[in-house]
């Protein structure tokens, strides 16, 4: 039986990977992996685990695989990927497993196959997009699901996924409300579902019904609601874009104002790239309103939040010239309680600005350490 990681991690909303919303998608991941542990499922011969995850783009399909591998296999990185866009152009049909000998690039063999090997199976098999993925890739991956291994076709080697959790990602259902359906009705509707070849044009119904019913779980993601889409983005924020802004610029601006997080959160809603879109926005309305400052403030003892202009421009807030009135009634609570939140996150960014600049000092064997006390001025 598969040795998974002693943690005490029960969901995978516990690991370090950051997920937001879809809760019921989170709890059937669990009680997936609850289920495979506890030796009951007869999987003999197969892999530990397989799942279909089924949504629109950057709603938190990937995401979901690293925190899968977290709490099996103790490490995020326990992934093996492979995007079936790969598969697309000459070729392309070898390269999950590799070319047969005497093909080019039969000496290196799979891209997939040859990462499961490196980690001993021991690993989450991630697929992204299968359905854009060539014949010869679902039938491998039937092998895999129906006999527990892959096999390379460069060097001839069965590699063991026993002890692997095969993931599969697809959004050939985006846009369909998949919400109430039951898992007989919606595996009949994946494999009756077509999509357009690229190599042909023609369309064609990439999972056969044989294929669908080897799968252990499908499991839906919904779209991501402007809530979610808010606390991606502040998270983002608090734990990247605000520690560089701190490092690089010596202020604290700490948070995003209500009006212009509901403002980013439009821009974010307005796409149909989900999440994949915050880092995009953070840059355009964020980043760049950094970088082109030429006034910037320099009063390190002060605390500054981002707020909008009347003309729709983000803009840096003093909030100790301001004061913190309008900032606690657009959050509808008390002043004090504002206050000391701000406290609160000044004092968080602070440490992790200066732990990323002796990270960094330690990385370039820089000794001077005006670089540090300079920057410890912030937190007085």
């Amino acid at each position: 039986m598969m040795e998974t990681s002693e943690t005490e991690i029960t969901s995978i909303a516990q690991t370090s990977t950051p997920l937001f919303g879809q809760k019921q998608a989170i709890q059937r991941i669990d009680r997936a992996i609850k289920r495979a542990r506890s030796g009951l499922l007869g999987r003999r011969g197969k892999p530990f685990m397989s799942m279909l995850l089924l949504g629109p783009s950057g709603v938190g399909k990937t995401e979901s695989a690293k925190a899968i591998a977290e709490m099996v296999y103790g490490d995020r990185t326990h992934i093996a990927r492979f995007n079936a866009n790969e598969c697309v152009g000459e070729g392309g049909q070898f390269k999950a497993f590799g070319p047969p000998r005497g093909y080019q690039g039969s000496d290196k063999g799979g891209l997939l196959t040859q990462q499961v090997k490196a980690m001993g199976g021991q690993c989450v098999i991630l697929i992204d997009e299968i359905e854009k993925g060539s014949q010869e890739l679902f039938d491998g991956m039937m092998t895999a699901l129906d006999e527990g291994y892959m096999e390379d076709a460069s060097f001839g080697e069965r590699i063991d996924i026993t002890d692997a959790i095969v993931v599969m990602t697809s959004n050939i259902l985006a846009g369909e409300n998949l919400d109430t359906m039951e898992d007989d009705d919606l595996r009949e509707r994946i494999a009756s579902s077509t999509i357009q070849n690229h190599r042909t044009g023609a369309n064609n119904a990439p999972f056969r019904t044989e294929f669908v019913g080897r799968i252990q779980e499908v499991i839906h993601f919904s779209a991501l609601d402007d809530v979610d889409i808010a606390a991606i983005i502040t998270h983002k924020y608090r734990s990247d874009t605000a520690v560089k802004i701190a490092m690089e610029y010596r202020i604290l601006v700490v948070d995003i104002s209500p009006v212009a997080l509901g403002f980013l959160t439009e821009k974010v809603g307005q796409t149909k790239f989900g999440v994949r879109y915050v880092d995009t926005v953070i840059s355009r309305f964020i980043v760049d309103e950094i970088i082109d400052n030429e006034n910037l403030p320099t009063e390190k003892s002060h605390t500054f939040i981002w707020d909008m202009t009347d003309k729709g421009r983000l803009f840096v807030k003093d909030m100790d010239e301001n004061g913190y009135a309008d900032l606690a009634a657009s959050r509808e609570e008390d002043e004090a309680v504002t206050i000391e939140k701000m406290k609160a996150l000044r004092i968080t960014l602070a440490r992790k600005a200066i732990d990323e600049l002796r990270i960094r000092r330690a990385a370039t064997k820089q000794h001077n350490r005006n670089v540090i006390v300079d920057h410890k001025m912030i937190v007085n």
